[in-house]
């Protein structure tokens, strides 16, 4: 997680800067529009997951096989599927925007969303076995090839990009990386964990839960991809010169997503303990004390990140990206206040899944979304960037959050008073003292690297010191002493 946000971090000033704001544009509109086709999964993933891991306790083999049998042909078509649709989507690319894209731009957006499309079908094609390992359980395998994969990722992308290849060579680079990263996943599986497909035996009523399960989740998805990416394709379909917009859009949700990959590193790896407690058949009480266990580690992380990019984020953004992206500071403070609730609260959908309860969640989610994007291109109108901003938090708000919680009440049982007291406590006052020291310290000082990196250090020693006199409880005390030992 670390090095995924590092490297980024480092590889992005410098893409924007060669490839200029149009250019990188174009690249953020294509990435928004392929992950589209990752919607192809069907939620059939997130099934492999939660099936194979409750195979895994029964200690029924045959089953996983049989599992795994099912997924690789269904994955099979739909990597095919992907391709196909890819084609037709670079077809209709020049027409769909014309209005916000010059000839050259959407010449160019055709070839980026022509290889990433089959970046897409490559990784829609092994989700079993991505998705097995997380079942089993073998996260030093699974994050220990992405962290080979990242580093090489940045060196590569960084020479395409130095020797002239531009957004083209950034996406070359991605595809060899994916190809190569996804066979060892397959190898790993065959070879290691000795777990074959298997197309005997398979019975129709076992395909029909598959199918009702996943269903569900596809739904989820869709909502998610939606509300993730659906403000760039609507920016540059309505907004005419679109380009310059987009490429600020995409900076600040290029934050957003950093944000996002560390709430999902924890929630990620979640999912078979889950699984295990409730085929142990948990109680809610139970249920409800591991939201509020796992849930304030991820808060109060969040909510760090959060208060330090709420002072010093608009400098952060300024000296990385230019200042001709600062408005980007607004996109991601934004979304990433929607985002630290939502966050925290997704162990919750981990526990819904687990308990094949998530039928209500997904048709309510896609009711708000689909409302999202009518409010979205309403306010486009008024203003493109931050109404497209606005629209995607109250979609988040309400949709996430408070949707998810009469969810949470119904279906889990949890009492929403003690279970945001539990996940608050000690944590606010925290993050509220060390934003007073950080506004106080950078009022004193003028913009630089060096009053970002110092009010920083300044901002995570005031709040590390306040969680551990009044923050912590007796639990985080003792796990995060273990790991200091260690």
């Amino acid at each position: 997680m670390v090095l995924e946000v590092i490297s980024t971090l480092l590889l992005t000033p410098y893409i924007i800067r060669t490839l200029g704001q149009s250019e990188f544009g174009v690249y953020k509109l294509s990435i928004a529009i392929n992950a589209y086709l990752l919607l192809l999964d069907l939620g059939v993933g997130n099934a492999i997951t939660r099936y194979v891991a409750k195979y895994r306790v029964d200690g029924d083999n045959k089953k996983q096989s049989q599992f795994l049998g099912v997924a690789t042909v269904f994955y099979i078509i739909i990597a095919i599927i992907a391709i196909i649709i890819g084609v037709i989507l670079v077809l209709i690319f020049p027409t769909a925007f014309a209005k916000g894209l010059s000839p050259d731009e959407t010449v160019l957006g055709q070839k980026l969303l022509a290889i990433t499309m089959i970046n897409s079908a490559v990784t829609l094609g092994t989700v079993p076995f991505a998705n097995v390992l997380i079942a089993y359980e073998r996260f030093s395998v699974s994050r220990g090839s992405s962290i080979v994969q990242i580093i090489f990722r940045m060196i590569l992308t960084f020479l395409a990009v130095k020797s002239g290849m531009g957004s083209i060579g950034i996406v070359t680079v991605n595809l060899v990386m994916t190809v190569l990263c996804r066979s060892f996943f397959v190898v790993y599986v065959f070879f290691k964990l000795k777990i074959f497909p298997m197309y005997k035996g398979i019975k129709a009523s076992f395909i029909k839960e598959i199918v009702a399960y996943s269903s569900l989740i596809l739904l989820q998805m869709i909502a998610t991809q939606l509300n993730a990416s659906i403000d760039q394709v609507l920016i540059g379909s309505l907004v005419a010169s679109s380009a310059v917009i987009l490429a600020v859009y995409g900076v600040g949700t290029q934050i957003v997503q950093y944000f996002q990959s560390i709430g999902t590193a924890f929630t990620g790896v979640m999912m078979p303990g889950i699984v295990s407690m409730v085929e142990r058949k948990a109680t809610p009480k139970e249920l409800s004390d591991e939201m509020v266990r796992i849930g304030r580690i991820i808060f109060m992380v969040l909510m760090l990140i959060w208060a330090g990019f709420l002072v010093n984020g608009q400098q952060f953004v300024v000296l990385w990206a230019g200042a001709e992206n600062k408005d980007a500071y607004l996109v991601a403070l934004i979304l990433m206040t929607a985002y630290v609730l939502v966050l925290t609260e997704a162990i919750g959908t981990q526990v819904l899944w687990a308990l094949n309860e998530h039928k209500e969640q997904s048709f309510l989610k896609m009711g708000i979304v689909l409302a999202n994007i009518l409010l979205t291109v309403i306010l486009i109108k008024w203003q493109p960037l931050i109404g497209a901003t606005l629209g995607t938090f109250i979609s988040l708000i309400v949709g996430d959050i408070v949707v998810m919680n009469i969810i949470f009440v119904k279906k889990i049982g949890i009492n929403l008073f003690a279970y945001y007291k539990g996940i608050m406590k000690g944590i606010i006052p925290s993050a509220a003292i060390a934003v007073c020291f950080g506004f106080g310290f950078s009022f004193f000082f003028s913009e630089s690297w060096l009053t970002v990196i110092a009010n920083g250090i300044i901002m995570v020693s005031v709040y590390v010191l306040c969680m551990w006199l009044f923050g912590l409880n007796k639990y985080e005390k003792t796990l995060f002493g273990s790991i200091i030992k260690k």
